[in-house]
């Protein structure tokens, strides 16, 4: 509770002590004329919408998933299925308890592929327990850095999925690398090949393990697995949707409708 405390005193202490920063708009997963607040300083352009808390990357994947469907997000769950890697996110709080939603998250200290909550399971992504062909579109922001064997928990993402279902997610990526792996994880034992590196995480206090820096060469690693990928680089300053005054990067993974072979996933 003292950690708590100190955690909102100190982002309320940063949003009083820069009003600069904030900005007024609608936010496009709520519905709602906002302020889109600060509340830390050293990150000013990541400003949460006052009402349900959505961040930019958050706004700019439902800015891509309802392009892509051509439907407003509560809308499209009436008749389609949404699976969603986190029980934190904005989406999570907006869909939760809907028919044919379901989130998940990673809590390594309970039984996998079981439900922890009415709301979530409780999944490892290299290993899913929902049945082949079950979702239209999966979601996830900056999850898959932090998955053991990445290419695995995409093969997961690509069979859960229906043929012509997509997988939207943002992930940190640089264009001017290719895609290394920070950890050898071909054994049972984790062999950093570089120095350590830990992003938040929020189901823990401790934070997350990078295993894998993303690069160009994304989207064609992703077509041996059925996928075909496109960036779509979204900016919206009404919705307050940016990344340091550049548009945001959202990858849309999409199962082809009739897959060829499919080449197992790297490890």
């Amino acid at each position: 509770m003292t950690t708590l405390l100190h955690k909102l005193s100190r982002k309320l202490g940063a949003a009083v002590r820069h009003p600069g920063y904030h900005t007024s708009g609608s936010c496009n997963i709520c519905d709602r004329r906002t302020v889109f607040i600060c509340d830390e300083a050293a990150d000013r352009w990541v400003r949460r919408c006052c009402w349900c808390r959505s961040t930019p990357k958050y706004r700019a994947i439902v800015n891509v998933v309802q392009a892509k469907t051509g439907q407003k997000l509560q809308e499209y769950i009436g008749s389609h299925s949404v699976y969603e890697l986190s029980t934190t996110s904005p989406i999570f709080r907006l869909l939760r308890g809907r028919r044919n939603y379901e989130a998940s998250g990673y809590f390594f200290d309970k039984p996998f592929g079981k439900k922890v909550s009415s709301f979530y399971w409780n999944q490892d992504l290299q290993n899913l327990s929902f049945t082949s062909e079950s979702f239209d579109v999966a979601i996830s922001s900056e999850t898959m850095e932090h998955v053991r064997r990445p290419w695995q928990g995409f093969a997961e993402i690509h069979r859960v999925l229906k043929p012509g279902g997509f997988y939207a997610f943002t992930i940190p990526f640089r264009n001017e690398r290719l895609t290394q792996a920070r950890v050898d994880t071909s054994g049972e034992q984790d062999i950093f090949v570089m120095e350590k590196m830990y992003h938040q995480d929020p189901y823990r206090a401790e934070d997350s393990l990078v295993y894998t820096d993303f690069g160009a060469d994304l989207t064609e690693l992703l077509k041996p697995l059925g996928f075909d990928t496109e960036q779509t680089m979204v900016k919206d300053t009404w919705s307050d949707i940016q990344d340091d005054l550049r548009p945001v990067r959202v990858f849309v993974a999409r199962k082809r409708a009739a897959s060829s072979e499919i080449a197992a996933p790297q490890h």
